[in-house]
């Protein structure tokens, strides 16, 4: 007697690869590149951010603690 499920393999969630991406229908295969493209600029967006408030405050000219004490 075992019990059901003992002999299964984990299932792993992976992302798919580019090639799997290629192989959509055209409306699928905008809606994918869309999306990354929509993570890459809010990635971008967000590394532009941290830059100007980086040299913000070693400059002097930009105070976080003001912001965060309101």
């Amino acid at each position: 007697m075992s019990a059901p499920g003992i002999d299964r393999s984990p299932r792993q969630f992976s992302l798919p690869d580019i090639s799997s991406v290629t192989e959509l229908p055209k409306p699928l295969k905008a809606l994918v590149y869309l999306a990354m493209l929509a993570l890459l600029t809010v990635a971008g967006v967000g590394a532009l951010l941290a830059t100007v408030v980086i040299i913000g405050q070693l400059t002097g000219s930009f105070d976080v603690a003001m912001f965060i004490g309101r």
